[in-house]
């Protein structure tokens, strides 16, 4: 008797165990699973309470078939939601809830309408000549979805837009700032989409997102443009040691990019992509997208347009010379990390202003730090002076200097060369 008891809390154990391990996964739980060693642990826990005779423990293991039975009853709600919706009251001539409480789907569904029309972008002041350089780039965006909504006509017979195109290259060349332009140069709906808008932890329900999302997009006037962000994190290669919920998820996605449901519908979506590994998207994947542009880190002439764009607000009184001296310091820096490296030599003056022990009065009152060698000059600690009367001095190219020297560029040679053999083989440059 004593070893059938103790092999019924062994088979509990391991069922709970089990259970805690599905629980803790952060993608592609089975909530199926979960529930059915809840419900095998509780029948054994039942079991073990009709033959133990101790009423402390018995008290114990009734509280345990509680605890149990309610987390079963989450996890049965769960699986309802995801299949049906969350249950609604029966509306006026509609159907009545059956008995057992059958849940509906337009709930479920609307939740997941409110989720994609979160993802539709307002239209800011950023345009295409906020962004520097990438002209390539541009002109095939304007071919692609600017002109088919300016110019119809032009688009007749056999002349098609392009339909979905991938911009790749290193973190902080402008990809993101690309799709933000497109945003505020056409009136079409904007969806600005990432991974975790479309993948879910519970089974199927991201597959419903990607539908959802392209029929939402569908269903508005006109052509509607979808831009999905760091796209390598869905579409990886496929291999058999991945699990079917990510496998259900990259082919539904694949589904949708080729319009499985309806051809016609396709022509009012515009697909736009973006990723730092495009050696890391499965094939299938890279074949469906009809341009692969590669958007490269900024060339001499793009980074002082970068420079200037990043200091127009500040006083910067730099030549030439000095500008294309930091040119030529920060070859191979990205655009992001030239905006680091800026923002980091217009902090430099603030920074002064501690320790400075000498300053220049002005006829407005307004107090600048100075070497001490003005008769002028005022001695004073910063925290004596009036604060709103303090201006810091103008940024000099030393400032520059002494911020690359702290700021390094984040993109490696090797992962220049990566993308330079990708181009060869499957891109083209922006």
């Amino acid at each position: 008797m004593e070893t059938d008891e103790h092999s019924l809390y062994t088979e509990a154990a391991v069922c709970l165990e089990q259970t805690l391990r599905e629980g803790e996964k952060t993608a592609n739980v089975d909530i199926q699973l979960m529930l059915a060693n809840l419900q095998r642990s509780d029948q054994l826990i039942q079991q073990a309470c009709d033959r133990e005779h101790d009423p402390f423990y018995i008290n114990l293991l009734v509280h345990l078939h509680n605890s149990l039975g309610s987390h079963a009853g989450v996890l049965e709600a769960k699986i309802n939601q995801l299949n049906n919706g969350p249950s609604i009251p029966p509306v006026s001539g509609g159907r009545d809830t059956p008995q057992g409480g059958n849940f509906s789907d337009d709930s479920q569904k609307h939740a997941r309408e409110s989720a994609i029309a979160d993802t539709i972008v307002i239209k800011d002041g950023l345009n295409f000549s906020d962004v520097v350089g990438l002209d390539e780039a541009k002109q095939s965006l304007r071919e692609a979805i600017i002109m088919p909504l300016h110019f119809p006509h032009l688009f007749t017979g056999s002349v098609k837009p392009w339909k979905r195109i991938l911009l790749y290259g290193p973190p902080g060349t402008g990809k993101s700032r690309l799709a933000q332009a497109i945003s505020a140069e056409i009136s079409s709906t904007f969806y600005c989409v990432s991974s975790s808008d479309l993948v879910s932890s519970w089974v199927g329900e991201s597959e419903k997102l990607i539908k959802e999302l392209f029929h939402h997009a569908t269903s508005q006037s006109g052509r509607s443009v979808i831009f999905i962000d760091e796209i390598d994190s869905i579409c990886r290669q496929r291999s058999s040691r991945e699990g079917e919920h990510t496998r259900r998820i990259k082919t539904e996605l694949l589904r949708q990019m080729e319009g499985a449901d309806n051809t016609e519908e396709t022509d009012k979506i515009f697909l736009l992509c973006a990723t730092n590994c495009p050696w890391e998207l499965d094939t299938a994947f890279l074949r469906r997208f009809q341009k692969r542009i590669y958007i490269p880190l900024p060339d001499s002439e793009a980074r002082i347009e970068l420079m200037k764009l990043h200091t127009k607000n500040n006083k910067v009184n730099l030549t030439e010379q000095e500008w294309m001296l930091l040119s030529d310091k920060t070859r191979g820096y990205s655009g992001s990390d030239i905006a680091n490296m800026t923002l980091g030599a217009l902090f430099i003056p603030i920074r002064d202003l501690k320790s400075s022990k000498h300053w220049e009065l002005s006829a407005a009152g307004q107090y600048t730090p100075c070497d001490g060698k003005s008769p002028s000059a005022v001695v004073a600690d910063l925290d004596n002076l009036p604060p709103d009367k303090i201006i810091p001095r103008e940024v000099t190219v030393a400032d520059f200097i002494k911020s690359i020297q702290t700021h390094r560029k984040t993109v490696t040679q090797q992962e220049h060369s990566k993308f330079d053999d990708f181009t060869t083989h499957f891109g083209e440059k922006g």
